[in-house]
C-alpha cells in the first residue's frame, strides 16, 4: 500500500505539472510539438532564425498561407507570442479553443472605430511590457500560397518613444503540401515525399516607417530569397521522370493528338535507348545537343535521352527560318543536330553537316539493345537506375536543363542557359497556384523552343505525370479543338493569336472540359476576352515571362481559388508575381525602388532567373544586376500587388508572340536602299489579328514600299519581320530628340493616329 500511494502521489503531481505547464506555458507545448514533428514528418528549413531578439520588444510581421502558421512561428521564437488574429477568423468554431489558448489579440472591424483604438492601446501595452506579437498583415489567409494586399503598415500598432523590432517572416512551400482548396473545397492531399518541407524565412529587422505596401515587397524579396538555392527534396526533370516511371510504369504521359500513346516505361526504355546512342556521338566541347523536331512524343523520348546521357538539350527555333536557326547553332558551338528527315521535308530545309537523322538511329539499334534497356530499367532499383542512366548529372539540379534561343532588341538570337533548379522553382510555383488537379489534361500546342512549351508542356508532365497531348502545328486550330474534345483537355495555353483562331473553330460543347485557359507574349484584347467567355463562361487568364526567366512569372488569377477559371482580378493587369517570385519596379534612371502605381523598369528577382546568355558576358552583365534580372518593361505594380505593362524599354514588337527587333528591319532597308543616313524609323502599332505591326516611316520620294517588300523577302528574312506594303508612310521629316536619336515616344504616337 506504502509503494502503491507514492506511485499514486506521483502521477498526480505529474499530472498537475503537466496541466499546469499546459495552461501557463503554452508556447512550450506548442515548441514540445513542432520538436515531435520536426524529427518525424516535418523538415522545416528556418533560414535567419538569430534575427529574433531574445529580449525587448518585438513585431514579428508574416505572411499567412495556413492555420498553422501560428505553431511555426511560435516555435521558431524564444518567448511566447502573442497573435493578432482577424475577428471573423476567431469565430471559426473547430479553432475557436486554440486562439483562446495562445492568448490571441482580437483584430475588430475597420468600420468600428471605437474597437480599433482599444485594440491599438492594448497592442501598445503589450509591446511597452516587452512583448512579442505577431502581425498577419494580409488580414486571411492566401488562396493559393501567394501574397495579398497588405491592409496597414505598422506604425499604429508602436507605442510612442518605444523602440521596437520590426521582423518580416516569410513562410514558404507549405501551401499545397499537405492540404489546398479545390473547387471551394478544402482537401488534404498525401505528400509526394516525407518528411515534408517547409520553409521559413525571418529577415532583417526593418523600420517601422515602411508604408503596407513596402513590407508586403520586402517579405515578397524574402520570398524568393529563400528558394534561390536548392530545395532538400528537388531533383531534376529526368530523375524526376524515372523515378516516377518505376513507381508507376503502366501510367501514359505522354500522347500525341493521333492517338499514340506510350506508356511511362516505353517511354524510359526508349530515352535510356537514345542516351547511349547519343553519348556514341561527337557531341563536342560545348556538350550541347541540338534538338529539330515539332511537338510528338518522339520529341519527348528525344529530350529525355539528351538528359540522360549527360548533355543538354539545345531545343531549336525552326519557325526563325533555316539561316536564322543554323547560325544560332553555330555561334552556340552545337556540332550535332537531332532531327528526321521527314521534318526536314516538311520545313523545305536541306539537310545540313551538323544534322543526325533519328531514322538512322532506330535502324541501329538491336534487339540486343532494347532487351537489356529493359531489364535494366526493370531490375534495378529506382535510385541506382537514375545513377546509371545519368551519373553526372541524376541529383544535381544546378546543372543546365535546356537550351534555349530568344531574340533580343538587337535581333540576334540570344542563347538562353536555364538550369533544373531554375525550371523547378518556376513549376512549383505554377503547380500550387493553378491548383493542379490529378485530373488535369494539357494540350501540347506550344512549340518546345518556346519557354512556356519546354515548361509547361515537357517538364511539368516529367514531373507531374500530367497527361500531355501533343499537337504538331498550333495553327492548325481544328486540330487543337478535336484534341481538347478527345482528351478531354482542362488547361489550355496559348497566344491571343491562337485563341482567336481556336475560337472561330469551336462549338462551346467542344471545349466544355476547360477549367483554365492562360494566355501571354501578346496583349489580351478585351473583345476577345468577352467572345471567349460568351462561348466557355470562363475568363481567359493572361500572364507574363520571358524566356529569361523559365518563363512565368505573374498569372493574373484571382487570389480566392473559389472562383478559379471564372474570374480575374484587375482585368488589364498581368497578375501578381507567383510565390516565390519577386517584382519590383526601379527609377530608369537612378535605381530605386518606386512606390505603387509609379511606372519605371520591371525587374525579377528569383530561383527562376537564367543562368545566364552564353559566350555572352556583357549581355548578361547588362541585364542581370545584385540578383535581379532587367526585364526591359516599363510597369507599375499597384496597392494590391497586381503588375501592369505600361510600355517597352527596348525597341521590338510583338507579332504572333514573336519579338521582332526594329533597329534589324531598320538596317535591313538601309542595306537594300545602299544608303547610310537615316531615311526610315520602324515601330508598332496594335494589331487585332497578331497583338502587333510594323509601322515603317519614311522620307525619300524615290523609296518604292513594294519593291522593299519584295527585297526583304529576297533576303531570306522571317516573314513576321517583313511590313506590309500598305505599312510603309511617308512623312515630311523623322521625329528627333535634341540630341539626334529618333524620338521613339513621338514615333509611337504618330502609328497610332494612323
Amino acid at each position: 500500500m506504502h509503494w502503491d500511494f507514492i506511485l499514486a502521489v506521483l502521477l498526480s503531481l505529474a499530472v498537475a505539472l503537466g496541466l499546469l505547464i499546459f495552461f501557463l506555458k503554452p508556447h512550450w507545448v506548442l515548441k514540445i510539438i513542432v520538436w515531435i514533428l520536426r524529427h518525424t514528418v516535418v523538415n522545416l528549413r528556418v533560414i535567419g532564425g538569430a534575427n529574433i531578439p531574445e529580449s525587448g520588444p518585438v513585431l514579428i510581421v508574416s505572411n499567412h498561407v495556413s492555420l498553422i502558421d501560428l505553431l511555426l512561428i511560435q516555435s521558431i521564437s524564444p518567448r511566447p507570442v502573442r497573435f493578432m488574429i482577424q475577428q471573423e477568423v476567431l469565430e471559426f468554431v473547430p479553432t475557436r479553443f486554440i486562439f483562446w489558448y495562445l492568448g490571441v489579440i482580437k483584430v475588430p472591424n475597420l468600420r468600428r472605430p471605437k474597437a480599433m483604438q482599444r485594440f491599438f492601446e492594448r497592442s501598445r501595452a503589450e509591446l511597452r511590457r516587452g512583448g512579442v506579437l505577431c502581425l498577419f498583415p494580409e488580414g486571411g489567409i492566401s488562396g493559393n500560397g501567394g501574397l495579398m494586399r497588405f491592409k496597414s503598415g505598422v506604425a499604429p500598432l508602436l507605442p510612442a518613444g518605444v523602440q521596437v523590432s520590426v521582423i518580416p517572416v516569410r513562410i514558404g512551400m507549405l501551401w499545397g503540401r499537405l492540404f489546398r482548396i479545390f473547387r471551394g473545397k478544402l482537401k488534404y492531399q498525401k505528400p509526394r515525399t516525407l518528411p515534408v518541407q517547409f520553409n521559413l524565412n525571418i529577415g532583417d529587422p526593418v523600420s517601422t516607417e515602411l508604408s503596407a505596401f513596402q513590407l508586403r515587397q520586402r517579405i515578397s524579396e524574402l520570398g524568393a530569397e529563400a528558394e534561390m538555392g536548392p530545395q532538400p527534396d528537388e531533383v531534376p526533370i529526368h530523375t524526376a521522370f524515372a523515378l516516377r516511371a518505376k513507381r508507376r510504369p503502366f501510367a501514359v504521359t505522354y500522347y500525341d493528338a493521333d492517338g499514340t500513346r506510350v506508356t511511362d516505361f516505353e517511354m524510359l526504355v526508349r530515352a535510356a535507348i537514345l542516351s547511349k546512342k547519343i553519348r556514341s556521338l561527337d557531341i563536342g566541347e560545348s556538350g550541347y545537343v541540338g534538338v529539330l523536331m515539332p511537338n510528338c512524343t518522339v520529341l519527348a523520348s528525344l529530350m529525355l535521352g539528351v538528359m540522360y546521357s549527360d548533355r543538354t538539350p539545345a531545343v531549336i527555333n525552326f519557325s526563325a527560318g533555316a539561316d536564322v536557326a543554323l547560325e544560332a547553332a553555330r555561334r552556340a558551338g552545337i556540332s550535332v543536330i537531332l532531327t528526321s528527315r521527314r521534318f526536314l521535308a516538311k520545313l523545305g530545309w536541306e539537310a545540313a553537316p551538323e544534322m543526325v537523322f533519328l531514322e538512322d538511329i532506330a535502324k541501329s539499334v538491336t534487339k540486343r539493345e532494347k532487351k537489356r534497356a529493359v531489364l535494366r530499367i526493370l531490375l534495378l532499383p529506382r535510385r541506382m537506375l537514375v545513377r546509371r542512366l545519368a551519373p553526372l548529372s541524376a541529383f544535381n539540379v544546378q546543372r543546365q536543363a535546356v537550351l534555349l534561343f530568344s531574340s533580343g532588341s538587337t535581333g540576334r538570337p540570344k542563347a538562353v542557359m536555364l538550369t533544373h533548379r531554375n525550371i523547378n522553382c518556376d513549376l512549383w510555383a505554377f503547380w500550387r497556384v493553378i491548383v493542379w488537379s490529378r485530373t488535369d489534361r494539357i494540350v501540347g500546342n506550344l512549340p518546345l523552343f518556346h519557354a512556356y512549351g519546354f515548361t509547361v508542356e515537357f517538364a511539368f508532365p516529367a514531373m507531374s505525370g500530367t497527361p500531355t497531348v501533343y499537337v504538331v502545328n498550333p495553327l492548325d486550330s481544328a486540330g487543337v479543338v478535336k484534341a481538347i474534345e478527345e482528351f478531354n483537355i482542362t488547361i489550355l495555353t496559348a497566344t491571343p493569336t491562337f485563341l482567336q483562331n481556336y475560337i472561330r473553330k469551336a462549338k462551346p460543347e467542344q471545349l466544355r472540359s476547360l477549367r483554365l485557359v492562360i494566355t501571354g507574349a501578346e496583349k489580351l484584347r478585351p473583345e476577345l476576352a468577352a467572345k471567349f467567355r460568351a462561348l466557355t463562361g470562363l475568363e481567359i487568364i493572361e500572364g507574363y515571362g520571358c524566356t529569361e526567366l523559365s518563363p512565368i512569372v505573374t498569372i493574373n488569377l484571382c487570389n480566392s481559388i473559389f472562383q478559379l477559371g471564372r474570374h480575374a482580378d484587375h482585368p488589364g493587369s498581368i497578375g501578381t508575381p507567383l510565390p516565390g517570385i519577386h517584382v519590383r519596379v526601379v527609377d530608369p534612371d537612378t535605381g530605386f525602388e518606386l512606390g505603387p502605381d509609379q511606372p519605371g523598369r520591371m525587374q525579377v528577382k528569383s530561383g527562376i532567373v537564367m543562368k545566364g546568355y552564353l559566350n555572352d558576358p556583357e549581355q548578361t552583365r547588362n541585364v542581370l544586376r545584385n540578383g535581379y534580372y532587367d526585364t526591359g518593361d516599363i510597369a507599375r505594380i499597384d496597392q494590391d500587388g497586381y503588375v501592369y505593362i505600361t510600355g517597352r524599354a527596348s525597341r521590338f514588337s510583338k507579332i504572333g508572340g514573336e519579338m521582332v527587333p526594329h533597329e534589324l528591319v531598320e538596317q535591313m532597308i538601309a542595306k537594300i536602299r545602299g544608303r547610310e543616313e537615316r531615311e526610315v524609323a520602324v515601330t508598332g502599332r496594335g494589331d487585332a489579328k497578331r497583338g502587333e505591326r510594323l509601322v515603317v516611316f519614311y522620307t525619300p520620294g524615290d523609296l518604292d514600299p513594294a519593291a522593299v517588300v519584295e527585297a526583304m523577302r529576297g533576303e531570306k528574312m522571317p516573314n513576321l519581320w517583313i511590313p506590309k506594303a500598305e505599312d510603309f508612310v511617308k512623312i515630311d521629316h523623322l521625329p528627333l530628340l535634341g540630341s539626334g536619336k529618333l524620338d521613339l515616344k513621338k514615333l509611337k504616337q504618330l502609328a497610332d493616329e494612323l
